[in-house]
């Protein structure tokens, strides 16, 4: 495995502390200083997955007409994030923080395409399920150590949730100083395309269009996961308690990614993909079942395992399709497509909370997941 799969793993690590000091706040921050509820949270997680949308195409879509020169632009993403998402500790209303928080998720829309592309770049075809799975550890791993730093310094430093969000610039700019000069990649001649190739649906492969589909209607039940947080807080969860909730569920994905994709490398990506979408479901299903902060860790735990599973497969599923000329292309749409419909799913869940509370959002959720997984059975192969 390339040294720069490691490096760019890293990277995700020190992202993930600085963002992981900052996400789980935001429902609490929303919920006391702000005074807002589950509609607003929704709100603001779906306008930030979605505001970036045709960053991503376009993001992705560059770093294949500069001749597969992905590096800058994925610097780039990682800055911009990093310098505008510390911000939110000077927010004093609800659209603040969904500003704040949409042109955090502008940076991301600029990295992702082009990162993830340039990990198929560097990993070898039969390790490609392992590359991105060595990437969601380390990016698990940074967000076990963002929520137990965020904890620690609530504790032992300033219970004023404006420090913390300061502090957390530190690591993020450690991750783009590593990102440029750390990471090497491979400089390749490649056919460039007029921009608005990528604007085009119809230029999508046929083979990735009903995976890309299956994936938009998996995200209604992956929009869940920042509500728990939310549920931590209606069921009496301090701070630091929620924070270390946050911290065990990602350590737990940890030892998941590598396995898995280690397995779906030896016996088939979509097939691993299809068990992680219906032990995801399960665990949505499970969250029905909550009524104690014992019973919220128990099913807390048992979703990071699920999440483990299809997290980095999920991604390498999309390597196997694209084409080498419009990888970065593809993974823009993927991007892209999940931030369209993370509106719709993160004000649906919010409506299904605030009116028939968490019970009917996670078991909408669970549902919707299985029907994904379905579809997903129908439309792609099970060994690509």
């Amino acid at each position: 495995m390339p040294s720069s799969i490691y490096i760019i793993g890293l990277v995700s690590m020190l992202n993930d502390i600085a963002t992981e000091m900052v996400t789980p706040i935001i429902p609490i921050l929303l919920a006391t200083t702000l005074a807002s509820g589950p509609i607003v949270l929704g709100l603001v997680e779906g306008l930030a997955n979605a505001v970036a949308c045709v960053v991503q195409i376009y993001a992705g879509r560059l770093s294949d007409a500069r001749g597969g020169r992905r590096k800058p632009l994925a610097v780039t993403g990682y800055l911009v994030s990093n310098v505008v998402r510390p911000l939110l500790g000077f927010a004093t209303a609800w659209w603040h923080v969904v500003l704040i928080r949409s042109l955090d998720r502008v940076g991301k829309g600029i990295r992702n395409a082009p990162r993830d592309a340039l990990i198929v770049d560097l990993s070898p075809l039969v390790m490609r399920a392992r590359a991105f799975g060595i990437h969601r550890a380390f990016d698990n791993l940074g967000a076990v150590g963002g929520a137990l730093l965020g904890a620690l310094l609530i504790t032992a430093f300033s219970s004023n949730l404006k420090d913390v969000l300061m502090i957390s610039a530190i690591p993020g700019l450690l991750c783009v100083a590593l990102f440029a000069f750390g990471v090497r990649e491979k400089r390749k001649a490649v056919e460039q395309k007029p921009m608005v190739y990528a604007l085009h649906w119809r230029d999508v492969p046929p083979s990735a269009r009903g995976y890309l589909i299956a994936v938009m209607m998996f995200t209604f039940a992956r929009t869940a996961e920042l509500f728990i947080v939310l549920r931590a807080h209606e069921l009496g969860a301090s701070t630091v308690h929620a924070l270390m909730l946050w911290a065990a569920l990602n350590f737990i994905k940890i030892f998941g990614n590598y396995a898995a994709g280690a397995f779906a490398d030896r016996y088939g990506r979509t097939a691993l993909l299809r068990v992680g979408w219906v032990l995801h479901s399960v665990a949505m299903l499970g969250f029905v079942l909550v009524s104690s902060l014992a019973s919220l860790w128990i099913a807390a735990l048992f979703f990071g395992f699920a999440m483990s599973i299809s997290e980095g497969v999920e991604r390498a599923v999309i390597g196997d399709l694209a084409d080498e000329r419009a990888r970065g292309a593809l993974f823009g749409w993927y991007y892209a497509l999940v931030g369209i419909v993370s509106i719709p799913a993160g004000l649906l869940l919010g409506t299904f909370w605030q009116v028939w509370g968490s019970h009917a959002a996670y078991g909408f959720a669970g549902v919707a997941g299985f029907v994904a997984t379905g579809f997903l059975v129908m439309q792609v192969p099970k060994r690509v």
